[in-house]
């Protein structure tokens, strides 16, 4: 028989061997270990891809917004102070300046406060050639002009061996002390309401509105048919196509447009008001968002309608005999989607992602003459 100190050794020895672990107990654990750490990486990788998907997002928001606050702006100040019809612009100015469909007659065209281009340009970012972009066009009076006050006519004139230049002559002898040269005006009468660029000021009691202005807005005074100036004298009570100046007066006023360029740009353009600039700099370009792929312009009018273009007449197509551009003095609210396109590759998608941002502006202005 086995002795008790023989029975207590054999036990301790049992009892070591049975501490350590089995070669199958390690790699249990190990791929328990490595279940659980992968879990948690993918956890982290997940947080980290949302992470950087929500900063993108949040860089591409900012643009694009500020982009649309702009172009609300410049909706609410619509025909602030304009004519509520519009100004009278060459025959072709729509067109040859804005990109709009070439109108079929041989009038000279009218610049309301608002145009729109419905599916006028494509660019590089988006997928389908056949889609297309629209564009803005916006008119409003510069309100801080003359202290607010317009500039009352006397007469028209040209200067000396120059009869194509029409000089309007001001009431007060420092009438036009605050015009300058690129200045846009729109000179109204009881005949007529005219859309011209100033050339030339002598800062007291001239302004010229020579024919050939960067923006292509002044004709000739001594012109024939639609390339005559609408700035000369009526002769008589019954004469048209000119401009009675017993009650005429010049404002002020701003021009902006808004279109996405082939890259992506939107961009916010100026039209003429760049004082201290040459006439090669009256049209500028104020880049506002990139990656730009999309913009698309509803407008609800007066009577409900809800439409793409006001002006499209009763056959839905631009450039017909039927347009009508007097039907953009009808939009009561525009509304702006916008797409743009992150500048980065998803990781989960593995495409550049994409947000839309749409904003509904009511055009409070138009058809309102404040003065």
């Amino acid at each position: 028989m086995k002795s008790e100190l023989q029975i207590r050794t054999l036990r301790d020895s049992k009892a070591e061997r049975s501490a350590g672990f089995s070669l199958l107990e390690i790699m249990v654990a190990m791929v328990i270990f490595l279940i659980v750490t992968g879990a948690i990486f993918g956890l982290l990788q997940v947080g980290r891809v949302d992470k950087s998907r929500s900063s993108t997002r949040t860089d591409m928001l900012k643009n694009a917004r500020v982009a649309v606050h702009l172009i609300g702006r410049d909706a609410l100040n619509a025909g602030l102070g304009f004519h509520r019809i519009g100004g009278i612009v060459p025959d072709d100015f729509i067109s040859t300046r804005f990109g709009n469909p070439v109108d079929v007659d041989n009038n000279k065209d009218l610049l309301p406060s608002i145009i729109g281009g419905n599916n006028r340009l494509t660019n590089n970012l988006l997928t389908n050639p056949d889609d297309k972009t629209d564009t803005m066009v916006f008119a409003f009076r510069d309100v801080d002009f003359n202290n607010g006050d317009s500039i009352e006519l006397l007469s028209v004139t040209n200067p000396t061996g120059d009869p194509a230049t029409p000089r309007v002559k001001t009431k007060l002898s420092n009438g036009a002390a605050n015009a300058s040269n690129f200045d846009l005006y729109l000179l109204e009468s009881t005949t007529s309401q005219i859309a011209v660029m100033a050339t030339a000021t002598n800062k007291i009691n001239e302004i010229d509105f020579k024919a050939g202005d960067p923006l292509g807005l002044n004709l000739p005074l001594n012109g024939t048919g639609k390339n005559s100036s609408l700035l000369r004298a009526c002769a008589t009570a019954d004469d048209e196509n000119c401009t009675t100046y017993s009650f005429a007066s010049l404002k002020r006023f701003f021009l902006v447009s808004y279109k996405i360029k082939p890259d992506g740009t939107l961009v916010r353009i100026t039209y003429g008001n760049n004082r201290n600039r040459p006439a090669n700099e009256q049209i500028v370009e104020q880049p506002l968002a990139y990656n730009v792929q999309n913009m698309q312009l509803k407008y609800l009018l007066e009577n409900g309608t809800v439409t793409e273009n006001p002006a499209a007449g009763a056959d839905g197509i631009a450039g017909t005999a039927d347009d009508d551009p007097r039907q953009f003095n009808q939009v009561r609210q525009i509304t702006v989607n916008l797409t743009v396109l992150s500048t980065e590759i998803d990781e989960m998608t593995r495409r550049p992602e994409e947000v839309t941002l749409s904003a509904t502006f009511s055009t409070r202005n138009l058809e309102y003459d404040a003065g």
